[in-house]
Formats: structure tokens, C-alpha cells, sequence
């Protein structure tokens, strides 16, 4: 009776990795729209007549940490981000960029090139390609510097993929579990020692 039950969850198991092999590298994909925020500068009043305004900008992180898991690095992961709004841009930093930054209602409030980008940035031009791979992670806004908040649409979407090698090897054993299964242990060995 439990030999047959395990039979049957093998028979499951094999019928589901020849299936992910296929779905997986058709790929999946989708997208999203967030809205970005960008800090307002702050302005300090200088001396009358001797000094002039201390002005300092910033850039926006997003409260949100975006968790991607170990299982990720076995796909090939392609996310793309565009936005229309002129004068501003995006980036992807790792999570704990955060510590070098002020929590805000929100957001974060991070000085200038205090955090370090490993995607996208002030050379991004409306539009850039991130190749994810497993981490934490939070967006990063910056762009022309203003003494109001900016608030702007972020256009993102994502094709996953398995690599063809890890498609076939998903194929290979998920066959090799479906034979175990349909013929026994003693089967395979028989048929494996004809087969020499």
C-alpha cells in the first residue's frame, strides 16, 4: 500500500518537472506601474547681505523591500523599466543602502551619491534593463532638483526564463523519476544491467 503511494507522488513529481521544464523556458512575464518619489531640496537662509541660500537635494528610495529568492538564479530574469516624466530618473540599489539614508513618511531621504547603484542611475535616459539575480532590494529616484516633492509613473516588466540546460536536465529527471516509478527499483536494474 505505501509502496504504491509513493509511486504514485514519484509518478506526480515526474509529470511536474517535465511541465515546469516546458512552461519554464516558454517563460512568464509581467508588469506593473509604481509611482516613484523624489524628495524636495531643503533650503537654508543665509546671513542677509553676507551669504546666500544653502540649498541641498536629495534622492528618494522606496520604503518597500522588493525580496528575490535563492530560486531566481536558476532562471534567466530580465526586468525593464521605462518612464515618460523628463528630467528624472531610476535605479536599483541593494536593501541595506537604506542604513546611509533618513526615513521619511514613505520613502527614504538619501543624500546625493551616498548610495551606491547596481542598476540604472542618472545615465538611464527614460529607460534601462535590469538582470536580477537572488537578493533584497529597494528603487532609488533622482533626478532635477526642486523644492516641492516629485511623484512620477514607473513602468516596469519582467520575462523570466529557464536556461535551456536547466529545461533539459528538469526533462531528463523528471523522465528517469517517471520510469522509476512506472517500473519499480528492480525493474530500472534489470533493464539498466540488459542495457551494459
Amino acid at each position: 500500500m505505501i509502496s504504491n503511494i509513493l509511486r504514485g507522488l514519484s509518478l506526480l513529481l515526474a509529470v511536474g518537472l517535465i511541465i515546469g521544464a516546458f512552461i519554464g523556458s516558454e517563460g512568464i512575464a509581467d508588469e506593473a506601474t509604481q509611482t516613484a518619489m523624489l524628495p524636495p531640496c531643503t533650503v537654508e537662509d543665509g546671513l542677509p547681505f553676507i551669504q546666500e541660500e544653502e540649498v541641498t537635494c536629495y534622492w528618494g528610495m522606496s520604503e518597500e523591500t522588493l525580496f528575490l529568492d535563492e530560486e531566481i538564479d536558476l532562471a534567466e530574469v530580465s526586468v525593464e523599466f521605462t518612464w515618460e516624466k523628463s528630467g528624472v530618473w531610476i535605479g536599483i540599489a541593494e536593501a541595506s543602502e537604506a542604513s546611509k539614508c533618513t526615513e521619511r513618511d514613505g520613502y527614504y531621504e538619501c543624500d546625493k551619491y551616498a548610495v551606491d547603484l547596481i542598476a540604472g542611475g542618472e545615465t538611464s535616459n527614460g529607460q534601462f534593463t535590469w538582470k536580477a539575480s537572488s537578493g533584497e532590494y529597494r528603487f532609488v529616484a533622482g533626478g532635477d532638483d526642486a523644492e516641492s516633492l516629485q511623484q512620477f509613473e514607473v513602468d516596469w516588466n519582467y520575462q523570466a526564463t529557464l536556461p535551456q540546460s536547466t529545461a533539459w536536465s528538469m526533462v531528463v529527471v523528471g523522465l528517469f523519476i517517471g520510469l522509476l516509478s512506472l517500473l519499480g527499483w528492480k525493474r530500472m536494474i534489470d533493464l539498466f544491467v540488459d542495457l551494459i
